[in-house]
């Protein structure tokens, strides 16, 4: 497994990527603390330097349950204060001084506006989705009150005409009816199946070494190829009803019609169908339309009435008054 160098921001100056071994800032040296997260760069590259392999296959770090030092694996002892990595109390205290003299540590700066805004950039999705979701709700659930006067009316009836007749159709072999006269039937090509073949290792992430090093994490995803199926398709003449003509009559009065039916030879009535449409006008001068496919619904409403409509944003109408029925 391949193995990368992660990094880490400072938290008190801002200093991005600094090393992910390096237990204090580059910048202000303050001291990686236990709550800073590391991470891996998109661009890390694979660490092949034995020492820094070897220091990464060490384990985590731990950090001292007495003075919060970071102190790498292999470490029994915090060099700091003298507390065991098992919990073991420190014999005494243990203050380590640099060359030079001590010198106090460095004084956490605050974070500048554009490092504590870092990884907030998903933020200014909000407001757009919270538009685009306004919006939907605007147009598509939105409504309002409106008194509409009745302007007008249509309504449409028709009746299938069914004919016997022999037609010519095209099915897979086992779909083809009884009673068919195969006419040719060719091969083609009726599904695919997918089939395994063979496996690839696909990266997934990164899995957190817990001492500034990340590995690799891979699995192994299936990798398919398609296979075609051939069935026959075959052509055939069948007789069977069919429709042949559509029967209509419309108008803009009050007494829908069906259409006269006037059947000849082989032919039957089939599938029958209504329609029915009101037109209005609002107060304002908004025209609107409604629909129905009941007849009942649609005398409710008179011409030069008025009734109170619940309207979308878009001018379509949601919801009608209905007229009490009359006893």
């Amino acid at each position: 497994m391949a193995i990368r160098e992660g990094r880490w921001d400072c938290p008190y100056c801002g200093k991005t990527q600094n090393r992910g071994p390096d237990k204090h800032c580059s910048g202000c040296g303050a001291p990686r603390d236990k709550d800073v997260k590391l991470y891996v760069p998109p661009d890390a590259a694979e660490v092949t330097d034995q020492k820094a392999l070897e220091a990464a296959k060490k384990g985590p770090d731990w950090h001292c349950s007495f003075c919060g030092g970071d102190n790498p694996a292999e470490a029994k002892f915090c060099p700091n204060c003298g507390g065991g990595a098992d919990g073991t109390e420190p014999k005494r205290k243990v203050q380590v001084v640099p060359e030079g003299g001590a010198q106090p540590a460095p004084k956490p700066v605050a974070a500048p506006a554009a490092a504590k805004g870092r990884g907030k950039w998903w933020l200014w999705l909000l407001p757009v989705l919270a538009l685009i979701g306004g919006a939907l709700w605007f147009f598509v659930f939105r409504t309002h009150e409106e008194t509409l006067k009745v302007t007008g009316r249509t309504w449409e009836r028709t009746i299938a005409v069914e004919k016997f007749k022999t037609v010519e159709e095209e099915r897979w072999e086992d779909q083809v009816p009884a009673g068919a006269r195969v006419l040719s039937r060719h091969e083609e090509v009726h599904h695919k199946d997918k089939i395994q073949v063979g496996t690839q290792k696909i990266k997934t992430g990164s899995r957190d070494l817990g001492n500034g090093y990340f590995e690799d994490v891979f699995e192994d995803r299936p990798i398919y190829e398609e296979k075609p199926v051939y069935k026959d398709k075959v052509r055939y003449l069948i007789d069977r009803w069919v429709v042949d003509r559509t029967l209509k009559e419309s108008g803009k009065d009050l007494q829908p019609r069906w259409p006269a039916v006037q059947l000849v030879g082989q032919e039957r009535e089939g599938a029958r169908a209504e329609t029915y449409q009101i037109f209005f006008v609002s107060k304002d001068g908004e025209k609107r339309e409604w629909d129905t496919k009941v007849q009942k619904d649609w005398e409710f409403y008179q011409d030069g009435q008025s009734y109170k409509a619940s309207v979308r944003a878009s001018g379509g109408i949601a919801d009608l008054e209905k007229p009490a029925e009359k006893p």
